[in-house]
């Protein structure tokens, strides 16, 4: 149970499955959206572009129909003066020249009419392919973010579970180094107090049997002594 603390203290606690893809949004996020923005301001510059060609087409429309009024009534004036000059104001070659120029001034202005109208159509479906071309873009560049994302959280793990392998050998061999470290600091004490001990005891017992050494040689020499007296 100690060697698993200690083994457990020396590594670094892992990022949990939402903080490895919150992790990886964050790294791949900008790009997406960066992307995303560049294609949504080119749409909107087109668009732009393509709306004032638009109002373009529909001012030189007004002004080119302004002019063909302008032309009819000059012409019907001239027509109206030179009948009446020559006596036939309300004739019927006075009444048929002035519907001919009608029917030339209607002319003219349906087919301006018609040619604005293609070419607006025409702008119209420009700026309709933009904005097709801008959701393709944002929809290959969401597609490629997921896959990017998924990727990158898989890089991640796969990162992670080798420095945990790495970390988890390290904190093994740190943990054992610990304990034998500690055995060998205990296995020292014993050998030297055991050491000491033994050298204790030798020096007692020596002391010992130099001290009933002596008292039997004073025991000796006292019994000499008796038996010369005697």
């Amino acid at each position: 149970s100690d060697l698993m603390n200690q083994i457990l203290g020396g590594l670094v606690r892992n990022m949990t499955d939402e903080e490895i893809n919150q992790f990886a949004e964050n790294l791949l996020r900008p790009q997406l959206n960066a992307g995303i923005e560049a294609s949504r301001q080119n749409f909107e510059t087109t668009k732009l572009s393509k709306e004032q060609e638009i109002a373009n087409l529909a001012a030189n429309l007004t002004r080119a129909i302004d002019e063909q009024n302008s032309a009819y009534r000059q012409s019907k004036a001239n027509v109206e003066t030179a009948a009446l000059t020559r006596g036939m104001g309300r004739s019927s070659y006075t009444l048929q020249t002035l519907a001919n120029q009608g029917d030339a001034l209607a002319k003219a202005v349906r087919e301006l009419t018609d040619e604005n109208a293609r070419k607006t159509g025409q702008i119209q479906d420009q700026i309709t392919q933009a904005a097709k071309q801008n959701s393709q873009t944002q929809g290959r560049l969401n597609t490629d973010f997921a896959s990017q994302l998924a990727a990158k959280v898989q890089e991640l793990k796969d990162t992670q579970r080798r420095e945990d392998n790495s970390n988890y050998l390290t904190a093994i061999s740190a943990a054992m180094g610990q304990q034998t470290t500690g055995t060998q600091q205990t296995t020292g004490t014993t050998d030297t107090t055991g050491t000491t001990d033994t050298a204790s005891h030798t020096t007692s017992t020596t002391g010992s049997a130099g001290s009933g050494g002596s008292s039997k040689k004073k025991k000796a020499s006292s019994d000499v002594d008796a038996i010369s007296y005697g």
